[in-house]
């Protein structure tokens, strides 16, 4: 009886040991996704909606992310401090919003430096973001960059007078959104005002303002097809969709879970290029069929443009450590080199 009372209590042991790992394996976790941007934006939204249904189909349950969109929890401005903190789980910055914070993220926004999304797709790859930035935002902000997408590019829209030249600046009210496109235009001889883009189309109808560089996808949104008369496509600057997860949360994650997500936000990534590429050539057609001019300036225009605006760059340089290897990479990954 004795040696089968100890078998028992073995056997049970051995149970007892053997459901310790299955019982981690299912351990599952519930992420807060937060941003501020509307459905409405499909370029940046569909691509995060299919982040969120590969993550969650591929742990097969084991993680759960819901979805906050349009500023619910967090405005854009606020979602940097929210994932570092912890208030959200996850998030997809815009990154002028940090930029004030996170001085490095000003390579997008600085005017003329890429030629296309293509050229900052190739860009990335070289490792653009590793001189400093994912390390800046993992070390001082506790945020683990997953990935990083394009805006459409900003193009210059004017209320009567087409953009064709570096004299058609001047004289001209611009509404800009921040500190990097403001000193472009200054340089370029324009008066800019900081400006948010509820506030372009009442602006541009009672003749507050001349001109605007902005996405094309902003146009459409906020209907500025109805108050301006010209568009002028120059790739004044590319804004970036940065999805990023909270660094206390990431590090709580098991190494197969955050591969899926790294495999996903991969995925998102690719997407979301594909999709900008599709649709500027779809707003393009949008605009010119709602009766607004496109103009495309010829490369020798631009070169002057770059050339007027190459102070903003060297202050650039100066403030960043790493400034100058940021602008080798983007030199040396040009379409022509």
């Amino acid at each position: 009886m004795k040696k089968i009372w100890g078998f028992g209590i073995a056997l049970a042991a051995a149970l007892g040991l053997a459901r310790v790992p299955s019982a981690a394996a299912a351990e599952t976790f519930e992420l807060t996704f937060s941003t501020y941007l509307p459905p409405a934006y499909e370029y940046v939204w569909k691509p995060i909606e299919n982040f969120v249904k590969t993550v969650e189909e591929k742990s097969e349950g084991r993680v759960k992310i819901k979805v906050f969109h349009s500023g619910q929890l967090f405005g854009g401005y606020e979602e940097l401090q929210a994932v570092s903190r912890g208030n959200i789980d996850i998030t997809n910055m815009t990154g002028t919003y940090p930029s004030g914070t996170i001085p490095a993220l000003g390579i997008f926004t600085l005017p003329f430096l890429f030629e296309d999304t293509a050229h900052m797709e190739r860009a990335l790859k070289a490792g653009l973001i590793d001189l400093g930035i994912a390390e800046e935002l993992r070390e001082k902000h506790n945020v683990v960059v997953l990935g990083l997408a394009p805006w459409d590019p900003y193009e210059f829209y004017s209320r009567r007078d087409p953009i064709l030249k570096l004299d058609d600046f001047k004289g001209k009210i611009w509404a800009t959104t921040g500190a990097a496109d403001a000193r472009a235009i200054q340089l370029l001889g324009g008066s800019p005002t900081t400006m948010s883009s509820a506030d372009l189309y009442l602006s541009f109808d009672r003749g507050v303002i001349d001109a605007t560089p902005r996405p094309l996808l902003t146009g459409i949104g906020r209907s500025l097809f109805e108050v301006t008369k010209h568009i002028t496509l120059a790739t004044f600057a590319i804004d970036t969709s940065i999805l990023a997860i909270n660094r206390k949360k990431w590090d709580s994650l098991p190494e197969d879970l955050q591969a899926i997500i790294k495999e996903a936000a991969a995925q998102r990534d690719k997407e979301q290029f594909e999709r900008v590429g599709a649709f500027i050539t779809d707003a393009i057609a949008q605009y010119e069929a709602k009766g607004v001019k496109v103009h495309r300036l010829p490369p020798e225009v631009i070169d002057e443009l770059r050339k007027a605006t190459q102070p903003a760059v060297d202050e650039w340089i100066q403030s960043v450590p790493n400034g100058q290897k940021y602008l080798d990479i983007v030199n040396q990954t040009k379409s022509n080199k």
